[in-house]
């Protein structure tokens, strides 16, 4: 509990510093005066009457010999409801001040920029609602920590293709790849063979990602993506992906190993297609050089 609280409040800070308008250590110092003005989730409980001193020696006594938070203790003891446990955590936030408001009053930070960048920052946080919960189910991006997920959904931008549309083709340039979030496409090579032929080689389905390999390098797209039914997907930009990664070292690892399973799972599913199920539509000969392209 404390932690998605702690994370919810550096939110705003993260996205300063995104924009660079403040450094780490500006909002650390900030953090600390927050944290130092604000009364603690027992002094909020007790003012409230929710608690007397004995029962929070009690719950502190119990919860040293667990992992769980005060909170958590407080509820597996029946001290407290949920209910009430959220009642005292949105208390402890009104009573909190604000980021901006410190950092203003630290003059970190114009009061006009900082009330233009909220303004933003609520854009954005309305985004991220939608696509956060998304970004959470997709494989790709499971290990990512919520702020990580915050700066991700920033840089998304939503896709609606209707059944039939082409997403990308080959021989297009590659500059962005996408997630499905609904609906199923399917990838295909062009018969160097039979010319206007097209080869199945898979389908692509929800919370998976395609065109991937575009993030590390400028080249030309290797295979088709069509739509078979009405689909939603997510693109993100090359060079803001980039950025992300750049600024975040453990998402950037998560990522990568991701890449690297999912190369190889894909790898072995397209040779056995190429190799025993589309043989007929094309000669040997052909069949590692469309390897080489597709991975």
């Amino acid at each position: 509990m404390n932690k998605r609280i702690d994370e919810k409040r550096l939110y705003f800070g993260s996205y300063l510093i995104s924009k660079r308008l403040i450094s780490e250590e500006d909002m650390l110092d900030a953090l600390k005066y927050q944290s130092a003005q604000t009364p603690s989730f027992i002094d909020v409980a007790i003012k409230r009457r929710y608690l007397d001193m004995k029962q929070v020696y009690e719950i502190l006594t119990h919860q040293g010999h667990t992992d769980l938070s005060f909170e958590e203790m407080a509820i597996q003891s029946h001290y407290l409801t949920e209910q009430q446990v959220k009642e005292l955590s949105d208390e402890r936030e009104r009573i909190r001040l604000p980021i901006g408001e410190i950092l203003v009053q630290f003059n970190k930070l114009p009061r006009t920029v900082m009330l233009e960048e909220l303004e933003n920052f609520t854009k954005v946080k309305g985004k991220f609602q939608e696509v956060g919960e998304i970004l959470r189910n997709v494989a790709m991006f499971q290990q990512l920590n919520q702020i990580a997920l915050h700066e991700l959904a920033e840089i998304a931008d939503k896709v609606i293709c209707m059944e039939g549309d082409r997403i990308i083709s080959e021989g297009q340039d590659a500059d962005c790849f996408y997630c499905v979030i609904s609906g199923t496409l399917k990838v295909t090579k062009n018969n160097p063979i039979h010319q206007g032929k097209e080869i199945f080689i898979y389908r692509i389905s929800k919370n998976d990602v395609f065109g991937v390999s575009a993030i590390f390098e400028e080249e030309k797209r290797a295979a088709n993506a069509t739509a078979e039914t009405e689909t939603i997907l997510l693109r993100f930009d090359r060079e803001l992906f980039l950025d992300f990664l750049e600024k975040h070292n453990k998402a950037a690892y998560s990522i990568m190993l991701f890449m690297i399973q999912r190369l190889t799972h894909r790898l072995n599913l397209t040779r056995s297609e190429l190799v025993f199920e589309r043989k007929h539509l094309i000669d040997g000969q052909h069949i590692d050089s469309m390897m080489d392209d597709i991975i």
